[in-house]
């Protein structure tokens, strides 16, 4: 959404003001779950209610107040657009893992698995196992509103927690 005379939409996106993205100033993300504040003013008139937002962190729940400074430019005879927003929507991976097992490596096969059912929401018929000599191979399908590096690097941590050693590591 960009340029509109419509109010944020309270769904998970980034946000941008004059293009410089809207920072939670906690954990230094910038993905935020933006909500209307309407505020009573008395003055310039009776009546009157100023409209603010207040965005909550997606990561670590810090609010974010903040106003959009949007205005009508009388020199150049148009109205500059100062607040945007970018909804993030579900996307689709193919997640391809080698990791290495050893010879009697179907715990770690079964833990792994679970350990990224359990972090991903999996559907069992959306991984298929294949164990090669020392090696096994996930081939997972999900959908997630993660950026690919975030779902690396939770799938790299949760290896790391079950001292598994991953050969390959494919994202699609």
């Amino acid at each position: 959404m960009s340029g509109m005379d419509e109010p944020l939409r309270p769904q998970k996106s980034r946000i941008t003001i004059y293009d410089e993205p809207v920072i939670c100033r906690f954990c230094s993300r910038d993905v935020f779950i933006p909500y209307e504040v309407f505020v009573n003013v008395e003055q310039p008139g009776v009546n009157r209610r100023h409209v603010s937002y207040i965005a909550i962190c997606h990561h670590c729940g810090q609010a974010k107040h903040f106003g959009d400074p949007s205005h009508y430019d009388n020199e150049k005879d148009n109205y500059i657009w100062a607040l945007n927003q970018y909804l993030i929507s579900i996307r689709s991976y193919k997640i391809k893992i080698i990791f290495y097992v050893g010879k009697k490596g179907n715990g770690k096969i079964k833990n792994f698995t679970n350990k990224l059912i359990q972090d991903f929401g999996i559907e069992k018929e959306n991984i298929n196992i294949s164990n090669l000599k020392g090696l096994a191979e996930l081939q997972i399908k999900i959908s997630n509103l993660n950026e690919i590096e975030n779902i690396r690097a939770d799938i790299m941590n949760s290896a790391r927690r079950l001292y598994i050693t991953i050969k390959d590591l494919t994202i699609k």
